[in-house]
């Protein structure tokens, strides 16, 4: 049932329709939806980015070393199934997360804030769900490129760009839902400005943790608590759903083809 390629068609979603009613996050929480992931992060990183060799994945799935040490997230399009995005939480791996191979901390972390905090990454749209280019709004995006037209030959799934920042918030909310059901306090996170900007503009509160550095452009980590993200008022009028596992959901699929063979 995961669907890894393929073209996506033209889906028109109305201005007025909420997360909730169009959209669902799960938690990757078996071997294939973990792949689904990594598919989205191949098409996103390696094929339109290019900012990861493709060639070292062959199988159509970016993955590192990072991933066994982390929860995926993975949100669709309810009416046709189609997988548009995702991120994933890494925990404290070594004494060490991600954007620690990158720039130091201004102070140590200590053993007891690491088992409290996780690196929020990979975070991906595919650009049949997106109004604009990833390297607007990506993580590893390039911030100072000029937003272009998108693309006739692309068909978006969404006709308004509000719609699209919806993904993002509705992988924010439900990966912060996880974190505070299992004593999580804080996300790390290194981005670029624009996304730095895009984000503290809804409201969320983050400080700076270390110098910038240059990592496919300029990249700032920061830290944010999960009590400023569960606090926005994003969430106030939608994004109640949270997540579902992606178990269940194979669950679901299992009971009739059973049936069938009876």
């Amino acid at each position: 049932m995961a669907q890894h390629s393929g073209h996506l068609e033209f889906i028109l979603i109305p201005e007025n329709k909420s997360f909730d009613s169009s959209f669902e996050v799960f938690l990757a929480d078996t071997l294939e939806s973990k792949q689904i992931h990594y598919n989205l992060r191949y098409q996103v990183y390696c094929d339109e980015m290019g900012f990861e060799d493709k060639d070292q994945f062959p199988e159509q799935m970016e993955i590192d070393a990072w991933d066994d040490s982390a929860v995926h997230f993975l949100v669709r399009h309810r009416k046709s199934g189609h997988w548009l995005g995702g991120l994933r939480l890494v925990f404290n791996k070594h004494d060490a997360f991600p954007f620690e191979n990158l720039t130091q901390p201004y102070r140590e972390i200590s053993l007891a804030e690491r088992e409290v905090s996780v690196e929020m990454s990979r975070l991906c749209v595919i650009k049949e769900a997106r109004r604009f280019p990833a390297k607007r709004f990506a993580p590893y995006g390039l911030p100072e490129q000029e937003i272009s037209e998108e693309n006739d030959k692309i068909k978006s799934i969404y006709n308004y760009k509000n719609q699209t920042r919806s993904l993002m918030w509705g992988l924010f909310r439900a990966a912060a839902v996880y974190c505070a059901e299992n004593n999580i306090d804080y996300w790390y996170f290194i981005v670029a400005p624009a996304l730095a900007w895009f984000i503290r503009k809804e409201g969320f509160e983050f400080q700076q943790i270390a110098d910038a550095c240059e990592h496919r452009g300029l990249r700032t980590p920061y830290q944010i608590s999960i009590e400023n993200i569960l606090a926005n008022r994003l969430w106030q009028k939608d994004y109640k759903q949270h997540f579902s596992c992606y178990s269940d959901l194979e669950k679901e699929f299992a009971v009739p083809k059973r049936a069938a063979q009876s």
